[in-house]
């Protein structure tokens, strides 16, 4: 019997997460079909998870804008729990970001600082993991919101000038994915001059911004989003299968 899984969320068709799973599946030996489903209201979404569950579908992963259409915190796997009527959730982002970054030598317990250009569900859920001061670049600051900064490459210049080793650097907007590369974002960091005890991770993949381009060419530990990527991936299949596949069988299939 073919279990059915698949990604909830709106203008998707960019992922990665079909050939992720369904990958995952043939090499553990499960017969899986994972699909993108593109819903463009909260109230099509509710339906399609009512329809899913009737339909016996094993599990779903949500992702933007979808997150927290569930509740105050942000979820992106939905999974059967015996007892249950309805989906039970959880979220892969925190344990597959922080596992992400042990493949550019960053320890979580290593941590001092972040600073994060964007402030959506994902960065709320990886901000549940840290221990650590936090600044947050966003579009639409709030006022009365603490160690949050209007988006701009004057600001960014400004915190990477009050840096401290164990500094990481979080791009977590979808703007490369939208056309804009944030040149002028990584122009402020190359002028930083900064190289020893920074990291830095572009949580998109595909298409990054110019900042990723500037930290790799500075010597900076730096990847994109596929690491994390990935590894929530995996932390999801273990929910669903109890097992998961080796992060660099997935990687190959995800890079080849």
């Amino acid at each position: 019997m073919t279990q059915h899984l698949g990604l909830i969320g709106r203008d998707i068709s960019y992922s990665l997460s079909p050939r992720i799973h369904e990958f995952a599946a043939r090499q553990l030996g499960i017969n899986a079909a994972y699909h993108l489903h593109d819903l463009p209201t909260p109230g099509a979404v509710r339906n399609f998870l009512d329809v899913a569950w009737q339909n016996g579908f094993t599990g779903l992963n949500i992702t933007q804008p979808w997150k927290k259409l569930l509740g105050d915190n942000p979820v992106n796997t939905l999974f059967r729990q015996e007892g249950k009527s309805w989906w039970s959730t959880a979220s892969t982002d925190a344990t597959g970001f922080f596992t992400g970054l042990d493949r550019i030598g960053c320890r979580q317990a290593s941590i001092q600082r972040v600073i994060f250009l964007g402030n959506g569900a994902v960065v709320e859920a990886i901000r549940a993991g840290l221990d650590c001061p936090v600044d947050c670049l966003t579009r639409t600051p709030d006022a009365d919101a603490e160690n949050v900064h209007p988006w701009h490459p004057r600001e960014f210049a400004r915190l990477l000038a009050e840096s401290r080793p164990g500094t990481l650097v979080v791009q977590a907007t979808p703007a490369p994915l939208r056309g804009q590369k944030m040149t002028d974002f990584g122009e402020a960091l190359r002028a930083s001059g900064l190289s020893a005890g920074i990291w830095f991770v572009d949580l998109c993949y595909g298409k990054t911004s110019d900042i990723l381009e500037a930290a790799r060419s500075m010597g900076i530990p730096a990847q994109d989003g596929i690491p994390m990527l990935i590894e929530q991936a995996r932390a999801a299949q273990e929910i669903w299968w109890g097992r998961s596949a080796p992060y660099e069988i997935i990687e190959s299939a995800c890079r080849g």
